[in-house]
């Protein structure tokens, strides 16, 4: 506790390092320095017993009052309280000073850098000169992601759909919204571009994650490895988020404290007919409990109008009640003449065929008469065919989209849901000047078949088939319902196609003894157990554990090897049961040069899955996996895939193809199925099935789930009471009932689909634009960081090609141990790349929002080293006598005022406030050089150009205390300064107020702001007259009001110095001035 007059002093929540000058009863006032000029900025009267005495550093920078009433800036070499040792500049000894007598600056940015030049604390240029350029870095970074630095610091690609969902998130004050891109396109890393921003925002945050349990591992690696989430942990390590998984209801609540919820294939939790189903409730109270939720759904648009809504109210439950079902269900019938007359406009419009186009247009005009905008945005289409009746079809194709979009955004059934489509996606144009990667996707191939001569498979195929004759014939005797035994004889069925009996065996035993067994999930055993056990399957069982033959595991890992070749990457999916392990094996035991195995099994240890997945994707060979990888995994790096088996329903296999067809610029694995000699025989049948009726080898069905669940048991069932031809000539139903799905959800996508564009777009471009000069990046951190005048940090080139920056041992660094505090930040903050191409697992992005950066930036902004200098410049050449100028720098950006007024959340709505500020207005620096002699603005560029180049060796001296006085003789006396330092400012200030390219910027910025806010006042006047199709025609009320406010804080925008610059040019040395 420090509590007498004079000692310097700290406490919970001070803004820095304060001085106690007055002490009454048992409270102390305490006063912070900001500069010479207002020594005593803010006071705080605080309770003794809460004081906390500081012991000033080495290093620190600290300012010492002179007897003439001057000042003095020097640092810190030695001593502790009540005395100090100093040294100030060009001083060949230290000072000792009395702590009284010591002032250090709090930890806000520096006010105003002129009084720290007339206060005679400016120091070598030198310092400006290794800092300016990574000032300007990070300002031209803030404005390149528009402060979002969760996306900019994230180690993933850059994308325009993930960016552009993300960003409408985090720029959002009400952040609860549904994230319903198609399968393979990021829902999680839009998801976790929003956590970690939301953690920048605001470290003390708490993030709780409900998922699947398969998706569990995958979920914690991508956090950490990808969006370093425990850059947020707290000082005892505990991580700033939790991940429950689907049937850990009990677990749930705990998650009513988080400040954002994510819930991952949330439809499979929001499938209820009621609002008391269970898990549904204990979901609905921990989702209306939090603040903040994403729901993550590949599937949002149920059959079930009762899923739909209960996705819907876990969203928003004010605006989607279950006591309003009825209404709800109106409502969507409404929707869907509208979806269909959007469906209907060809994405690929005829541009020899107005007629056709005209027509597609009145069936939206008659729903939408009233739409302006719809009627302007057709129109402008139709002026694409001219005179001739023929339209330039790129032109034709945008006009039509434009109209496709608008109809989309206006009328979607609820703003904060995203859909990003693949085909959509796919027709992004990229940045013309290369920086941008495309989001590509491996694909699909058809798959080979790989027929396996073995004896034990014969025995399990004997034995399958023998169960599904008896009780297909026992089914028809006792006329009993087939449905349960057909659904009994799919998990059978899915036990075929690798010639090994364990499996069958152990899917029997389950059936039978109708309890769990080792290899049978929990969904196969309901399947399996529904109906009632039949005398005869006992003596099937018997009969397939007497077989002897033990050959199919090894059948198996021969075929495997003939089809790999060393340092490729393969990817064996076996499904429940023993197979894996079985294969992985066997393939061990073969002395063939297969490269490595790697096991992916449900039993393995916690992170050994991630460790095998990692070490496959480095090294290559051949990983095995159980149902673990048929889930939550993504293998894209794959070029072979074997199917040892074939799950029992196609979403089970859409789930695990997926993990292959999936965001990546490779080729489309090859894919194998593994079947028995038989080709009409029940695997080979299921696998045609799979193949030609649900087309799954062709394109994603994982939209489709509940139909496809449906029409697979109607083939199981097919296939037990009529006989496989009688199935396989169902086929075509299956094809035919998948289309009409498909056109149903095509048809609502046609008004709930996202589009590409506008303010996600240009992020992702800019973003990828200055991650394109990672050469210059690196190297002007690197002189800040390790330079004689920078912070002395070391820096090491790791084996990976990434950089660890450390604190020299050999060498004390230039800034004090407090605010080196703020950089010197876990190890695993400052240990990555500048180059985002480069990045590996784990590493991270040195860009702001990482700690490291942020903590340099903070430093910056806080220590005025660099911020004032002054100079003498010889210049041979100059004809004239000593000209003194001032270099001025300012801050333009968004005044944020009135924007946090609109948003209305005060304080919690800054960080929002800051990155729709930079939207609307990207922040700059301007320097004004203003000549001594005139007392005018340079206008010269040659002569701006001149001053502002930095310091050179034999040309430019520091005016330091010692050398000040050539200064002051120049201009004409010690006063004199006082005077033109501050009148140089107002001058400058007047001119860049009236300088025309800012006020052209200014301007534009402001008439961009307000075409965006009228737009949103006809879409909401348009909703608002088309109530019956949506459901919150006054949606956009309170985007209106922060557009209009914007508009003003553009308009009027933040002016602030931030550095200033003395330069004496003459002919003759500094000295003959002294």
């Amino acid at each position: 506790m420090g509590g007498s007059i004079g000692s310097l002093v700290t406490f919970e929540g001070a803004p820095g390092i304060g001085r106690v000058t007055a002490v009454e009863g048992g409270a102390a006032c305490v006063t912070f320095f900001e500069s010479p000029v207002e020594v005593e900025v803010e006071l705080a009267w605080v309770d003794l017993g809460l004081l906390r005495g500081v012991t000033l550093d080495e290093q620190t920078r600290v300012f010492v009052p002179t007897v003439d009433g001057r000042w003095r800036a020097g640092r810190v070499v030695g001593g502790r309280a009540p005395e100090y040792f100093v040294r100030f500049p060009n001083v060949h000894y230290d000072v000792e000073v009395p702590e009284a007598s010591l002032r250090v600056r709090w930890d806000r940015p520096t006010k105003d850098p002129v009084q720290v030049l007339l206060a005679g604390a400016n120091e070598t240029p030198r310092f400006r000169d290794a800092r300016q350029p990574v000032r300007n870095l990070l300002l031209a970074e803030r404005a390149a992601s528009m402060s979002a630095t969760g996306l900019a610091s994230a180690g993933v690609g850059i994308h325009e759909h993930q960016v552009n969902a993300a960003l409408r998130i985090i720029n959002d004050p009400i952040q609860r919204y549904l994230l319903a891109d198609e399968v393979g396109m990021g829902k999680t890393i839009q998801a976790g571009f929003v956590v970690r921003q939301l953690l920048i925002d605001d470290p003390s945050r708490r993030v709780g994650f409900i998922v699947p349990e398969a998706l569990r591992e995958q979920w914690q690696a991508e956090l950490l490895d990808k969006f370093y989430l425990d850059d947020f942990a707290r000082s005892d390590g505990r991580l700033p988020f939790a991940i429950r998984g689907h049937h850990e209801v009990d677990e749930w609540n705990k998650f009513q404290s988080a400040d954002l919820l994510v819930i991952d294939e949330a439809h499979q939790l929001a499938r209820a007919e009621s609002p008391d189903d269970q898990p549904y409730r204990q979901l609905t109270a921990v989702a209306h409990a939090v603040p903040r939720l994403l729901l993550l759904s590949a599937t949002p648009f149920s059959q079930r109008t009762t899923s739909h809504l209960a996705l819907l109210h876990l969203l928003d439950p004010a605006l989607f009640k279950w006591s309003e079902l009825d209404g709800f269900e109106r409502l969507l019938g409404t929707r869907r003449e509208l979806a269909m007359a959007v469906f209907g406009l060809d994405e690929e419009p005829d541009p020899e065929n107005p007629e056709l186009l005209a027509y597609q247009f009145d069936a939206l005009r008659r729903l939408l008469p009233a739409d302006e905008l719809l009627s302007a945005g057709m129109a402008t289409a139709m002026a694409a065919f001219g005179e001739s009746d023929i339209a330039d079809p790129i032109d034709l194709k945008r006009a039509v989209a434009a109209v496709r979009a608008h109809v989309s955004e206006t009328y979607r059934l609820h703003h904060r849901v995203i859909r990003n489509r693949r085909h959509v996606v796919e027709q992004q144009r990229l940045d013309d000047e290369g920086n941008m990667a495309p989001f590509e996707f491996t694909g699909r191939e058809r798959p080979k078949v790989i027929r396996l001569d073995s004896a034990e498979g014969d025995a399990a195929v004997h034995a399958v088939e023998t169960w599904l004759r008896m009780i297909s014939a026992d089914v028809a005797d006792r006329e009993m319902d087939p449905a349960p035994y057909a659904r009994a004889a799919s998990v059978l069925v899915s036990r075929l196609g690798a010639g090994t009996r364990d499996d069958v065996v152990a899917a029997l035993e389950a059936r039978l003894l109708r309890s769990s067994a080792p290899g049978v999930t929990e969904p196969e055993l309901q399947r399996l157990t529904e109906a009632e056990v039949r005398p005869f399957e006992q003596r099937v069982l018997e009969d397939l554990q007497e077989a002897s033959e033990r050959d199919g595991s090894d059948e198996l890992a021969g075929a495997i090897v003939k089809r790999v070749k060393p340092g490729q990457r393969a990817v064996v999916f076996c499904g429940p049961g023993a197979l894996a392990g079985q294969v992985a094996a066997a393939l061990r035991a073969l002395s063939a040069p297969l490269g490595p195995v790697h096991e992916h099994l449900v039993s393995s240890v916690t992170g050994s899955r991630q460790d095998a997945v990692l070490a496959w994707r480095e090294k290559g060979g051949v990983l095995v996996a159980d149902q673990s990888g048929d889930v939550g995994r993504n293998f894209q790096q794959a070029e072979i895939v074997i199917h040892a088996r074939l799950p029992w329903g196609p979403n089970e296999f859409e789930q695990r193809i997926g993990r292959v067809d999936r965001y990546g610029s490779g080729r489309p694995a090859a894919q194998y199925v593994v079947s028995d000699l038989d080709p009409d025989g029940l695997h080979t049948t299921w696998l045609r099935v799979l193949g030609t009726g649900f087309g799954i080898f062709e394109e994603s069905i994982s939209a489709m789930q509940e139909i496809a669940d449906s029409l697979a048991d109607a083939f199981w069932n097919n296939l037990l009471v009529e006989g496989r031809d009688y199935a396989l000539d169902k086929m075509a139903d299956i094809g035919a009932a998948l289309a009409a799905e498909r056109r149903r959800i095509n048809e609502l996508d046609a008004l709930e689909s996202s589009y590409g564009g506008g303010e996600g777009e240009a992020l992702a471009k800019n973003i990828s634009s200055f991650d394109s000069r990672h050469e210059q990046i690196e190297r002007a951190y690197l002189k800040l960081i390790t330079g004689a005048e920078g912070f002395m940090l070391s820096n090491r080139r790791q084996s990976d090609g990434s950089i660890r920056f450390d604190r020299d041992p050999h060498q004390a660094p230039l800034v004090s141990p407090r605010l080196l505090a703020r950089v010197v930040t876990r190890p695993e903050s400052r240990t990555g790349y500048f180059d985002r191409w480069q990045l590996t697992a784990g590493r991270r992005m040195f860009r702001r929002g990482n700690p490291f950066i942020d903590g340099i930036e903070s430093v910056l902004a806080i220590d005025d080293r660099g911020q004032a200098s002054a100079q003498w410049r010889l210049d041979h050449g100059w004809p004239h006598d000593p000209l003194v100028y001032f270099g001025y720098d300012f801050l333009i950006e968004a005044n944020l005022a009135p924007v946090l007024d609109a948003i209305g959340q005060g304080q919690d709505g800054l960080a929002v406030a800051r990155r729709r500020g930079d939207v609307a207005l990207a922040p700059v620096f301007r320097r004004i050089w203003i000549a001594v002699n005139d007392m005018a603005p340079v206008e010269d560029d040659g002569v701006i150009a001149y001053l502002n180049q930095p310091v050179m060796k034999g040309r430019d001296v520091n005016l330091n205390a010692s050398r000040i006085a050539a200064l002051h003789g120049v201009l004409g006396g010690d006063g004199v300064l006082q005077t033109v330092g501050p009148e140089g400012y107002a001058i400058a200030r007047d001119h860049l107020g009236r300088k025309a390219d800012l006020a052209r910027v200014t301007k534009r910025a402001a008439a961009t702001v307000s075409e965006r806010t009228d737009l949103l006042v006809a879409q909401t006047k348009a909703r608002q007259v088309a109530a019956g199709m949506v459901a919150d025609p006054g949606a956009w009320s309170r985007e209106i009001a922060i557009g209009r406010a914007l508009e003003d804080g553009v308009s009027a925008p933040s002016v602030r110095m931030t550095a200033v610059t003395c330069l004496v040019r003459s002919a003759q040395s500094w000295s003959e001035y002294v």
